[in-house]
């Protein structure tokens, strides 16, 4: 279901659908409540507990798992960004039936982009020349199946992308959402 975030008993996130990417938003360091509900019912309790924040740290959470045993996964950075002549892409694994994936830059020469291939449950973090390109998603270490065709993307240096691969295969939901990391003022305000 679409959810609401609260961080200390304030909605910060508001009926948030599947494959919703918030921006960050800035939250004091040191500890917070953190609760996870379903959208418009406080007592439908998806998560509930204590995290502690170190300043200087880009947090992204994400819900992995099955609806039945949903549980949050928290992946961390020290920074965006800043290299002009790179674009930093981050690949986030979060379907948990699909194979370890690679992807294969098809308009140049089938280059696989992510060396050791990214397996549910991970992250990982490639720089890349400023470009655009059509991506196949494939299982590691073949150029087919095609798992997913991401066409048309477009990465600028100096700024961070995420990918993440989200849904099921079994249940033909498979999809990848790409979004631009970005840190948005008062993002993490009562909503």
């Amino acid at each position: 279901p679409a959810v609401d975030v609260y961080v200390d008993g304030t909605r910060t996130v508001a009926n948030a659908p599947f494959k919703a990417v918030t921006p960050y938003g800035n939250v004091p360091a040191g500890k917070h409540n953190v609760m996870i509900t379903a959208a418009g019912d406080k007592m439908a309790v998806v998560f509930k507990g204590d995290v502690t924040l170190t300043a200087g740290t880009y947090y992204t959470v994400a819900a992995v798992g099955y609806l039945k045993n949903l549980k949050p996964k928290i992946f961390t950075a020290k920074s965006l960004n800043m290299n002009k002549g790179k674009a930093e892409v981050n690949v986030y694994h979060l379907a948990p039936d699909a194979p370890r994936v690679q992807a294969i830059a098809k308009d140049y020469n089938n280059a696989a982009i992510l060396p050791t291939g990214v397996s549910y449950g991970n992250e990982y973090t490639v720089n890349v020349d400023p470009m655009g390109v059509n991506l196949d998603i494939v299982p590691f270490g073949k150029t087919t199946p095609v798992v997913k065709n991401l066409s048309g993307l477009s990465v600028a240096g100096g700024k961070s992308y995420s990918i993440f691969a989200l849904g099921t295969m079994s249940g033909n939901t498979l999809d990848f959402v790409v979004t631009e990391d970005k840190v948005v003022a008062d993002a993490m305000m009562a909503k």
